[in-house]
């Protein structure tokens, strides 16, 4: 019998944690994890309304780099990044090299479980919540709020995961769906966090491999300020004053000598 879409996504999500030796615990920078240990460039960046997130590849060198929209939810963004993950773990690569999230095709909800199975494991909420000395079907808000801010997810992506793993008592989806990260963090103590999450991920940012070329390049004096600057989406004044402050300087121009010796 063919496996669902979602036990495909529930698969390929437990065989990628299990390849890079994640266990159940929450991926806190996904960046991170997506750029130094699959070697796919990470993008943040202004899209227009309706599109989250999109895969490239390069035909010729074949390098992939993930794109994701600024917004003003960590949770979604990270989602989306899931997401996009899950379109190359699962095989859902497109003929022009681009795939491109928008209309809601059998692989677009697919590799949304993915990315909540990857986000949110079973296991790790049943261990989370194990650990806490929670009973089955006893749950408070205040434990959603802590899954929330513990697996850095969405208050439904936690749901759905809750509802599977056997946690919920009947009609507490129904009863919390509403809920934001947002609202969570206000009532439960972490809304200085949660508001710091949202301006990182308002933030536009250049993939990591590329803005440390950039800063080789600048170091060697191949590039000038401004370039890096316009890399990293930022004012060169501000870029100056953060590479001031940590000594960062490009090395002196030689000149070449004179007929009459070497120019002083």
């Amino acid at each position: 019998m063919a496996l669902t879409n979602e036990e495909q996504a529930a698969l390929a999500a437990a065989d990628f944690r299990r390849d890079y030796n994640l266990g159940n615990a929450p991926i806190n920078d996904l960046s991170d994890l997506i750029e130094g240990r699959l070697g796919i460039d990470v993008a943040i960046v202004e899209m227009d309304d309706g599109l989250d997130g999109m895969v490239l590849q390069d035909p010729e060198t074949n390098q992939r780099i993930i794109s994701v929209a600024c917004t003003t939810s960590m949770e979604r963004q990270r989602a989306t990044l899931a997401h996009e993950v899950g379109h190359l773990e699962l095989k859902d690569f497109a003929e022009d090299g681009v795939i491109q999230c928008g209309v809601r095709s059998a692989e677009e909800i697919r590799a949304d479980s993915f990315a909540r199975h990857l986000l949110v494991p079973q296991q790790g909420v049943t261990e989370f919540l194990e650990g806490l000395g929670r009973a089955r079907q006893q749950l408070s808000e205040g434990d959603l709020a802590y899954l929330v801010r513990y697996f850095e997810a969405s208050p439904m992506m936690v749901l759905i995961q809750l509802e599977n793993a056997g946690w919920l008592a009947q009609g507490q989806k129904e009863a919390w769906k509403s809920l934001s990260a947002g609202k969570l963090a206000a009532r439960y103590g972490w809304s200085d966090e949660h508001r710091a999450s949202q301006k990182k991920a308002m933030t536009p940012q250049a993939p990591m491999r590329i803005v440390a070329e950039a800063m080789k390049a600048y170091e060697n004096n191949v590039i000038g300020l401004e370039a890096v600057a316009r890399i990293r989406g930022i004012r060169p004044a501000d870029l100056k004053d953060e590479l001031d402050e940590v000594g960062i300087t490009p090395k002196p121009v030689e000149l070449p000598p004179t007929r009459f010796g070497r120019r002083q």
